[in-house]
């Protein structure tokens, strides 16, 4: 009996060891593009590989692309989402939406840091070659990042 006793127990610790796998951090997610739109009309679109687009309203024509590699997509992500809040207003704040992987719709949040945000508006356009002139000259008219 004492035999058995001792075979129950070491087989129930086997088995409790066996399911003692490390939890995955479900909270960390896996962002894959990120797009922020300003009340001014105005959006940038970075994808994970470092490329996007950036322009202002709706018009192909006022759009530009960059290359792969422009950004750190980790170090964006990592700049913008403690600033991020649940609510706001487009017409008075920063809207950023964080796409993760197989996502095809996301909730926008807001930032109200115009300094970060400029920063990496900066970057894109110093980055883009094809439309260059034409995005250049709508900044110049009407830049992203003027609201009250």
């Amino acid at each position: 009996m004492k035999m058995i006793s001792i075979l129950i127990i070491l087989g129930c610790l086997i088995l409790s060891g066996c399911n003692s796998q490390p939890q995955l951090d479900k909270t960390k997610s896996e962002f894959v593009k990120i797009d922020i739109f300003t009340p001014s009309g105005w959006s940038l679109i970075i994808k994970q590989d470092g490329s996007g687009q950036v322009g202002f309203g709706s018009h192909a024509v006022d759009f530009a692309g960059f290359e792969k590699n422009t950004f750190d997509f980790s170090d964006v992500i990592q700049k913008l989402e403690p600033k991020l809040e649940p609510q706001g207003s487009i017409s008075t704040q920063i809207a950023v939406s964080l796409w993760e992987k197989g996502e095809t719709s996301v909730n926008a949040k807001y930032i109200s840091d115009k300094t970060l945000v400029g920063k990496f508006f900066q970057k894109a356009l110093s980055a883009i070659t094809y439309n260059k002139e034409r995005i250049e000259k709508i900044y110049k008219e009407k830049k992203p990042l003027s609201f009250q």
